[in-house]
Formats: C-alpha cells, structure tokens, sequence
C-alpha cells in the first residue's frame, strides 16, 4: 500500500513525458514551453510542499497525513482526466501536487518506523526501487493509455487510490503511541501541556518562490530576454538565500537545521537533487529524441525506453546489500560512472537516422543500474534523521528528488527552444548535463562518509523504537 503511493506519485511526475506532444497537438497552438508546465508546475509546488507536509505529518500524524494525501491525490487525479483546456489541466496538477506532497515523506516515514534497524536497508532499497520503476515506466504507461487518450493517463489513478484507502484505514498503525512518544520527547512543552504548532507560512513562501522562479525563467528562456531570464533567475536564488536565513531564526521552522548537522544526511539531499536533475533531462530528452527527432509512435518510444526501468526495479530491491557491504560512497561513485556513461553514450552515437539498438537500448540498460545502485543509497540517508523527525527528513530527500526534477526538465526546455527537431544539437547538450550531474553526485556520494556500517550504528540508536524520546534533544546536539 505505501510502495503504491510512492509509485503513483512518483509516477504521475514522469507519466506525461510521453504525452506531450499529444498534449501539444490537443491544446494547439501550445508550444512545448506552454506544455512543459504540466510537468514543472507538479515538480514545483510538490517541491515546496513537501517540506511543510513533512513537518505537519510528524506533528499531527502520519496515518492520518497519509489518508487525507490520498483523497486529495485522487480528487486532482479525476480533476485532471476531465480538464476542458491547458490553464483547467495545470490548476489541477497543482492539487495534485497538493496531495502527493502528502503522501511522499509519510510513506518513507512510516515504512522506516516499522522496521528494525537491520532491515531498513532493504525496506529503503524496495522503497526507492518503487520509485524508479515509477519514473523510469512513466513513458512506457503513458504509451499505452495514450493510445487511447491523454486523459487515460490521469483517469487510472482513481482506482489504485480507492484501493490504498481502503487497505490504509485497516493496516495502518493507529497515532496514539506515536504521539504519546513525540508528547514526551517535544520541545515546547509549557506546564505538561503540548503547545499549540502552526506551519511555517514565510518559509513555505520562501521555498515554493525560490524554486518557481528558477525554473519560470530557465522554462522561458526561449522566448525571454536574457536580462529577464536572468532577473528571474537571480530573484529566486535570493529568495533561496532568504529562507536558508529564515529557518536558522525561526523558532518553528519548515525544517530544522539540525537535520543538516549529519554529513551522510547533507549529501544524501545534495545527491538526490544533483541526480534527478540529469535524470529529468535525460528521460526528457530520449522521449523527445524519439518522438520528435525519429519519429517513433508514442506506444513504440515508451518499449523502447522500458528496458531502463525494468531493471531499475529487478536490481533495486538488492542495493541495500551492496552498500551495506561496499559502502554508500562506493556503491554512488559506481552508480555515478555507469550514469555517466548513459549519457555518453548516445553523445557520442546518436544521429538523425534512427538506430535504437545502437543507441538508446544502451543507454538506458546503464541507466537502470545506474538508478538501481543511486538512488536507495541516498535516500537511505533519512535514516540518519532522528525518530520524531522521520518524515521532515524524508521530506527533504523528496524535496531534493522533486528539485531536481523541475530543474531538470527546465534546464532541457531552455537548452532545446521550441523546435527540438531542429538538429542535434540540443540533445547533445542534454547528455552533456547528464554527465556534468552524474560527477556532482558521485561528489556527493564521497561526502557522505567511508563506509554505511560506521555511520548507520549511530543513526539506528536515534531512530531505534526503543529509545527514550527524552533523549532525543540530546542526541540532536551531537555532531
């Protein structure tokens, strides 16, 4: 039931690359930038709400956070399926961000409260491995409901939601003990009562106007200016700025800083941000390169790109194995190199003659192991989190994952124009970012510490379930 969340939300980021240009053709005259706001306005607003989601949901609850995500997703979902034209189809992707904000970090957070310390390595794995099926099928999905309408690829959600529900009111752990434990652990405490919370409201502004921003002017670049592009661009790293000061003053703020004091925690986010940004614009791009450039019908371009995600998902359950004995550095920096060399790859091979075996089937054979071997071991980093905050830092792992995302796909929108079909040169500078993004997160896979067994043992004893809440402040403080 929570690997169905996480696939659904993570899907629905990634199910409408294969239904642009259908998407284009439907809303006409639409161009590719007006379009590719159906996937940055989910990738932005779930980006920015996560972190508040993450935040109310370890305050209020996770299984009730959880439940109320689910019908918000589905409300959106059946929203989006009956949209009458491209402004009615945004507003709804919003809502459904709304919703899948929700979902995200409860999902993680509740699957690592459950599991004991040994485990979670392999419940992470599962966990992420849900993830990048999701992402890497959403063509193939798309694809095939496309065939038949755009608006399938929407409509599909309602069911598996109904179903989540309904398995989530009875398996789901009931909050009384979790907010027992949080009650005795707490700050803000005032004369034995708990006192009152409220979200963060400027901090929420700050992240949903900072990451808006960069990707409106990267997304309209084609068509801007270059001082406007750059006015917005440089607006919303100020505002960036703005909220890195915030939340170090703020006395309750849209997430601790604290979280950050854990190397493996810091780069684990950074990773994630730096990864999924190659990886929107490589997804993005081979679509495109496909559809577009050799003008693949929309259900033989989403086979053609099922081999990456097949095996993302076949090897994903085992990577908790393989760093668990090699290390998370090692495992990302292998991870990192095979990457890299999905986008190198068709750099160096792809032309205007179609020649998918040559090609894509390699590239995207890399890239699943590559996801397989990267992603379970940074978002394995919430584990570093303490208890009571188990879904803020899951939040902020899916908050770099979402991040990345927008600006990934913002980034290719800029670097393509409005005509990708124009000439290769476009798709090459897509799998440059490729391999400039697969080297930062291979950086960042070397920050994250020498081996997982040396960093793990500490975090276990803050997330164990039998520690005393009492001590969690304590243990916060160390560094």
């Amino acid at each position: 039931m929570l690997s169905a969340a996480q696939f659904l939300t993570v899907l629905d980021l990634w199910v409408v690359n294969i239904a642009l240009p259908a998407l284009q053709h439907e809303f006409a005259p639409a161009s590719l930038s007006d379009v590719s706001w159906i996937l940055d306005v989910y990738a932005i607003v779930l980006a920015a709400l996560l972190l508040p989601a993450g935040r109310a949901a370890d305050r209020i609850g996770r299984r009730t956070c959880f439940l109320t995500g689910l019908v918000v997703f589905g409300v959106a979902s059946l929203g989006c399926s009956l949209a009458p034209d491209l402004p009615g189809l945004i507003a709804f992707r919003v809502l459904q961000a709304a919703g899948a904000a929700m979902l995200m970090p409860t999902s993680l957070g509740l699957a690592l409260s459950v599991f004991p310390a040994h485990q979670r390595g392999s419940a992470v794995g599962v966990w992420a491995g849900v993830g990048a099926l999701a992402a890497g099928s959403g063509p193939v999905l798309g694809g095939l409901l496309v065939e038949s309408s755009w608006r399938w690829i929407f409509l599909i959600n309602v069911p598996v939601i109904l179903a989540a529900l309904a398995a989530g009111a009875v398996v789901l752990p009931r909050p009384g003990g979790q907010r027992a434990g949080r009650r005795r652990g707490e700050r803000g405490m005032r004369g034995g009562q708990r006192t009152g919370w409220r979200i963060d409201s400027l901090g929420t502004v700050l992240v949903l106007g900072a990451v808006g921003l960069v990707c409106t002017g990267l997304i309209e670049a084609p068509g801007w200016p270059s001082g406007r592009t750059g006015l917005v661009v440089a607006a919303g790293l100020v505002l960036a700025i703005a909220f890195v000061f915030h939340i170090r003053r703020h006395p309750e703020p849209l997430v601790s800083p604290r979280l950050f004091a854990a190397r493996r925690f810091s780069a684990g986010a950074i990773g994630l941000v730096t990864y999924y940004t190659g990886f929107a614009a490589m997804l993005l791009g081979t679509t495109l390169l496909l559809t577009v450039e050799w003008r693949f019908p929309v259900l033989r371009a989403a086979a053609c790109i099922a081999p990456g995600p097949i095996t993302a998902g076949v090897i994903s359950p085992f990577s908790g194995r393989l760093w668990a004995r090699f290390g998370v550095p090692g495992t990302v920096v292998t991870g990192a190199v095979l990457f890299a060399a999905a986008g190198a790859w068709p750099l160096a091979t792809a032309s205007r003659v179609p020649a998918y075996a040559a090609v894509v089937l390699p590239s995207m054979l890399l890239w699943g192991v590559a996801n397989a071997l990267i992603q379970p071991a940074l978002f394995a980093s919430a584990d570093a989190a303490p208890r009571a905050q188990l879904a803020s830092g899951s939040a902020v792992l899916s908050m770099g994952r979402q991040l990345g995302s927008a600006v990934g796909v913002a980034v290719l929108v800029a670097v393509l124009g409005d005509r990708p079909a124009r000439d290769l040169a476009g798709f090459d500078r897509a799998w440059i970012v490729v391999l400039v993004t697969a080297t930062m997160t291979a950086a960042a896979g070397l920050a994250a510490g020498r081996r997982v067994d040396r960093v793990s043992q500490p975090a276990a004893a803050k997330t164990a379930p039998e520690a005393d809440p009492a001590r969690l402040p304590a243990v916060r403080r160390a560094p």
